[in-house]
């Protein structure tokens, strides 16, 4: 006796899909779109993180401008304190305007084994020793001496010395990273933090 074997039965072209298939079609797409979901809330995530992540590093950098800024500030009252007792122990040439409008060069006569023969000597000694420090101690730093009348104004390319009235005015300049600024002549960046100490005189123009 023969026997016939019979394949998989086949739906009929044309008719529609029984049950067990269109579940089986519902829970692929259902799969598909939660591993789309997944995939885009895990950019999303990527993305909130790499935002967080530089907003952090710019606020730590910022901090250590800042940092920095408050270590300069307190490094230039410092130098222009240390300026300042320098005229006081020299009294008798502040008194006589030896401290008015200084320049460096020439000799250091303080550095001499004679020392320095008068006060007004002891005056460009001491601007030269002040000055050198300010510029090696502060970035692009540097100091003015002078008798002021409006110690306030003037910057670094333009102090604005007017040599009136009894106040010896000490100003230092500095550059900082947190704000800078531009010489609109020669294009170089140009001091813009200052700090101004004064030392009043017993004698000098009204």
């Amino acid at each position: 006796m023969f026997m016939t074997r019979r394949g998989p039965s086949r739906r009929p072209t044309g008719a529609p899909p029984s049950a067990a298939t269109l579940a089986r079609n519902h829970h692929r797409q259902m799969r598909r779109r939660a591993a789309g979901y997944a995939l885009l809330e895990a950019l999303v995530a990527v993305i909130v993180a790499a935002v967080g992540f530089i907003g952090a590093a710019r606020m730590q950098t910022f901090g250590m401008q800042l940092s920095s800024s408050a270590q300069w500030r307190q490094k230039a009252q410092l130098l222009g304190y240390q300026m300042t007792d320098r005229i006081r122990a020299n009294q008798l040439g502040a008194d006589a305007n030896a401290y008015d409008n200084l320049t460096t060069g020439g000799a250091n006569c303080l550095l001499a084994t004679t020392g320095c023969a008068t006060p007004a000597q002891a005056a460009v000694a001491d601007y030269q020793e002040w000055a050198a420090d300010v510029a090696a101690q502060l970035p692009q730093g540097r100091g003015v001496v002078c008798k002021d009348s409006t110690p306030e104004d003037g910057t670094a390319a333009a102090p604005a010395c007017d040599g009136l009235g009894r106040v010896i005015a000490v100003k230092v300049w500095w550059s900082e990273k947190v704000s800078t600024t531009t010489d609109t002549r020669t294009g170089a960046n140009l001091p813009v933090s200052r700090f101004v100490t004064l030392v009043r005189t017993w004698r000098g123009d009204v």
